[in-house]
């Protein structure tokens, strides 16, 4: 009888221990993933701004869409790569996304904010500096990393 009083009570204590150690770690995780998150943010401003297509590619999905303004939207990550290096190839661009609302839902993540990038081309030409509004949308992969899924911008509307 002491036998079955004591293994219903180490039973209670290790499913009591599993479910504390469970609901605590949920905050922590999402913590976690939202500074990855913003953390892919701060390397995109860093890839983008040192014009380096390969580091940008090191954080997009392979199966990416980015949706610029005023243009169609491209699909996959070397198709993406690509206009960059076209883009990168004429000017000489820094971009700032500034932090903004991060959201995490599962494996899909979510950040939008103000963003300011200052274009100067190569050869002649006057720089052009652009306010933007951005939305990524993140996608967590297998390794835990995640990487921009989705790119949508814009450039509000001047009055």
């Amino acid at each position: 009888m002491q036998k079955q009083i004591f293994r219903a009570a180490l039973i209670s204590f290790v499913v009591f221990s599993v479910m504390m150690l469970t609901a605590s770690s949920g905050p922590a995780l999402a913590g976690q993933d939202e500074a990855a998150v913003d953390k892919v943010r701060m390397d995109f401003n860093a890839a983008y701004s040192s014009g380096d297509g390969e580091a940008m590619a090191r954080i997009i999905d392979p199966d990416a869409v980015w949706m610029p303004p005023g243009e169609p939207e491209i699909s996959g990550r070397d198709n993406i790569v690509a206009r960059y290096a076209r883009n990168f190839s004429g000017l000489r661009s820094e971009i700032e996304l500034k932090p903004g609302d991060i959201q995490v839902c599962g494996d899909w993540a979510f950040i939008s904010g103000a963003a300011i990038r200052t274009d100067a081309p190569k050869v002649g030409g006057s720089v052009r500096q652009v306010s933007e509004h951005y939305m990524l949308v993140l996608k967590k992969q297998p390794d835990g990393s995640w990487k921009i899924a989705r790119d949508i911008w814009n450039e509000p509307v001047k009055p």
